[in-house]
This record gives structure tokens, sequence and C-alpha cells, in this order.
């Protein structure tokens, strides 16, 4: 669809800290870029500084306004609540602005025609929402995304951590970074991706098993969590104590990512073009990502 007019797309509403927050972004960027639409996100204004090149991110009084949630954390888990005491929701019904939010799980070409039918009538549209996905475009501009989306190399360059895995790859080694999360999982879904360190364990047997049977004798796990666990460093174990940005960093140079559902590992896996196995239960079997 070609659209006669210069339009502009601004992301009001993040979602989610970080990982979410990009995905949210990579979503509503790549179909920006698939329609020429100028693309603005301010609620990344805080994290931009991390990135290559990231997109615009430039912020102003009107925007921090339209982003107040008039009775702030108060009710931060009632997506209604948060919803119909928005600046920016209560601007949209005033007719001052377009404001969509996609909260609502919809087939990709939904979306599309949502959108395009927005801007049909109106050059500046505003979104937030998590449910906005689009895979095939994401998937289109992978190569362009993970570029823009690099940590900055002066955030890594004297990173011991970095270094040592950086040399393990240049010696041959297969890195296999497993993600350790419990924490806020132990009641999220029931506490469905909620794993002991035996589970995690075993699935380290596993790959390992698998990629001796390959041929692949050196290769060495890298542990990633914010929580406790009993593994300890080794030759075959390196456990990370960096920050989020480092860790994502090094998940994104892997060759596999092992751990439960989480958009920490899908943005890592997705920069860098890994193989990623996500745990839904205790059966350790990777057979699927060594083929």
């Amino acid at each position: 669809m070609e659209l006669s007019q210069k339009k502009k797309l601004i992301v009001i509403k993040p979602s989610g800290n970080h990982s979410n927050r990009l995905l949210q972004n990579l979503h509503f960027e790549a179909f920006c870029k698939e329609y020429n639409i100028e693309y603005q996100n301010p609620t990344l204004v805080d994290m931009e500084g991390y990135y290559a090149e990231p997109c615009t991110v430039k912020t102003n009084l009107f925007f921090k306004i339209l982003q107040i949630d008039l009775l702030g954390k108060l009710f931060h888990h009632s997506k209604v609540i948060k919803k119909i005491f928005s600046v920016v929701w209560i601007f949209s019904k005033l007719s001052l602005l377009i404001f969509i939010r996609f909260d609502t799980e919809k087939e990709a070409n939904e979306y599309e025609t949502i959108l395009l039918k927005a801007f049909e009538k109106n050059n500046i549209v505003y979104v937030g929402g998590w449910k906005f996905r689009l895979p095939v475009l994401a998937e289109k501009y992978k190569l362009e995304m993970s570029k823009k989306y690099a940590l900055k190399q002066s955030f890594y360059e004297n990173n011991s951590l970095v270094q040592e895995t950086t040399k393990l790859k240049s010696e041959g080694y297969t890195l296999i970074g497993i993600h350790i999360r419990r924490g806020d999982y132990k009641k999220w879904k029931g506490g469905t991706y909620y794993f002991e360190d035996d589970v995690y364990l075993k699935y380290m047997d596993n790959i390992s098993e698998k990629l001796l049977k390959q041929g692949k004798e050196k290769h060495v796990f890298i542990l990633f969590s914010n929580d406790n666990f009993s593994f300890q460093a080794s030759s075959r174990i390196l456990i990370s104590k960096e920050n989020w940005y480092i860790d994502q960093h090094i998940m994104s140079t892997c060759d596999y990512l092992i751990g439960p559902f989480s958009t920490f590992t899908l943005w890592a896996a997705y920069i860098g073009n890994v193989k990623l196995f996500h745990i839904n239960n205790s059966d350790a079997d990777l057979s699927s990502i060594l083929n």
C-alpha cells in the first residue's frame, strides 16, 4: 500500500523492561520500514545510548505528558485501569490524537490493516501495547536490526568475560548459553517455567552428550542468572555476573541458548542469529536445535 503523504508512527506506551521494550520496538519499527513511515520511540530514551544506531528516541514535554498514567503505580497490574486513566487514552477519546493500543492477539495481517487504515486519515498515529507482532517483517529486516541494535563496542571491549568468550570461540569452542531464571517465574503461569538446578543440569548433560557424538569435544557452558544456584565455575562452566546488556551481548555470540521462555534470550537469539531452545518441561531432549 502506498501512502501519499509523509506519515509518522510514535510509540508512546512501553511494555515491560529492557528486552520486552526492544521486542515491542522491533515490530513497530519493521512495519515503518516496510511502508516508509517515519518512526519515533521516545520510550527508549533511557536505552538508546547502548546501541549502535537505534531508532529516533527524542522526546519533549508533550510526549512526557502523554506517557502519564494518572493513577501511577497504584493499579499497575490492571490493564483496564491503566488504559482508562492514561493521558494519551483520554486525549484520543477527546479526538485530539489517534492512539491505538495493541493488547489483543491477532493475525499479523490484521495488525497491518489496523495501522494502515489509521494512516489513511491521519499523518501521526500513536501506539502502545504488547501484542503487536509482524514476524515476517521482523525476519525481513533482521540483518539491519541486528546491526542497528548491536551493543556499542565501548561497553564491552575491556570486559574480561567478553574477552574470554571471544578467545574460546577463536579456539574453536562451541559456546552454550544457559539462562537460569527463577524469581517471579515461581508464580508466573502457575510456575510452568520455574525449574530447579537439576533440570538445567539435565539439559546441559543432554546437549553435551549430543555435541560429543558430533565430534565437538570443545564446548563450554556460560551461565546467566540473577538468582542463586549450585553450579560452580570450572573449565567447563563460566558464570556471568555482568550487567544485563553485557549478558545479552555475550548470549548473542553463543552458538546455542537454552532456558525457560523469556524475551531476554529471545532478543539475544534474534540479534545474534543464535539457535534457541526454550525449556518447557524437565524432559531434556535437545535434538531439535542440533539438527
